[in-house]
């Protein structure tokens, strides 16, 4: 078991929110909108190949900030905290509403969180995690007391409905699976010592392999954006290969560099949702029985970086974590990245 008497941290998670749209889009819909590829069933293949069977699109005038602050007015709730007491926001998502300032600003803006200081920590659908290891360490150097990570994912605009043939649906198919939601955090000092909070994290990186999922609009290759430029494009097959290398790796590297934890000790794991098969081949690798991991990609599918947050809310909704259940979050991301955090909520 873990060994919690020597665990006390620096944070602690104090809340947890979600959000996600009204508008539910199956995957037999998605056949209507692809026009010349309909006779393919793709619906069908999404269902068979991802387990996606629903996600969520917001409305047009809804940005990702705003999908951000409903999830932080969720966390913020659950841990019965104002705005104007956080001292750090930090924006973590693969989509913002404008190239430039930060997506943070607006969310602190939306929020009236007047007295944080705020900034974006991009990682793709590993932002969120990553958020998670800097509000950690800004809370443990003493530069910050309450913090919010928020994710708020738009992802429904970069889907390519436009699909002519099969070359097309290949760096497409991957972007069929995105849905729109928003996940956040409320990050706390530890003022009682309590034996619970962020444990510890492990990250990889592999910096070679970004061309493999990219929308290269947006910055300095391509600054008047070529309309093919702003839709998501994938290698869907290869980075599934990579997650399934790298992911169990984090997770037994974070092993080694905690004291009194071993990889079955976990009470639930919630991986980045991405696809119902990934999620098992890790799952078998340690042991993990499938109603120990927290799967949503059915019903919201893979909403970027919010997939993350969004599974934990709906598993403390369902009774299925508490406080004091301890908690693996995975993630594995364009880039390539992987990383693990684990927590005792």
């Amino acid at each position: 078991m873990v060994n919690t008497m020597n665990n006390s941290t620096a944070s602690v998670v104090a809340g947890v929110g979600s959000y996600v749209p009204e508008q539910i889009i199956t995957s037999k819909e998605i056949e209507a909108r692809l026009g010349d590829l309909r006779y393919l069933k793709v619906g069908n293949m999404v269902e068979n190949i991802t387990g996606v069977k629903e996600r969520r699109y917001s409305p047009n005038d809804m940005q990702a900030s705003d999908l951000a602050v409903e999830a932080a007015r969720d966390a913020l709730e659950q841990a019965g905290i104002s705005p104007n007491e956080l001292d750090v926001i930090l924006f973590t998502s693969c989509s913002r509403d404008i190239a430039e300032p930060a997506t943070a600003n607006i969310v602190q803006a939306k929020l009236g969180a007047t007295r944080a200081r705020v900034m974006d920590v991009t990682n793709a659908c590993n932002s969120f995690l990553s958020g998670l290891e800097v509000m950690d360490a800004l809370i443990a150097g003493g530069r910050a007391k309450v913090g919010l990570v928020v994710s708020g994912e738009k992802l429904s605009t970069v889907v390519n409905w436009d699909l002519k043939n099969t070359s097309d649906l290949e760096i497409g198919f991957a972007a069929l699976t995105l849905g729109d939601g928003g996940g956040a955090m409320v990050i706390t000092e530890n003022n009682n010592h309590e034996n619970r909070g962020i444990l510890g994290s492990y990250f990889i990186s592999d910096g070679k392999e970004w061309p493999l999922s990219v929308v290269m609009a947006g910055g300095t290759i391509s600054p008047r954006n070529n309309i093919n430029d702003t839709y998501f494009k994938s290698d869907s097959l290869r980075l599934n290969r990579l997650a399934i290398k790298h992911v169990p790796y984090v997770v037994e590297q974070l092993a080694k560099k905690m004291t009194g934890w071993t990889s079955g000790d976990v009470d639930l794991v919630v991986p980045h949702q991405v696809s119902l098969s990934i999620a098992q081949k890790v799952a078998r690798k340690f042991n993990w029985p499938l109603e120990k991991v927290m799967m949503v990609v059915d019903r919201y599918g893979n909403t970027g970086a919010a997939s993350t947050p969004i599974a934990l809310r709906e598993a403390i909704r369902e009774g299925r974590a508490k406080k004091g259940s301890v908690v693996l979050l995975l993630g594995g991301a364009a880039g390539f990245s992987a990383g693990a955090v684990l927590l005792i909520l």
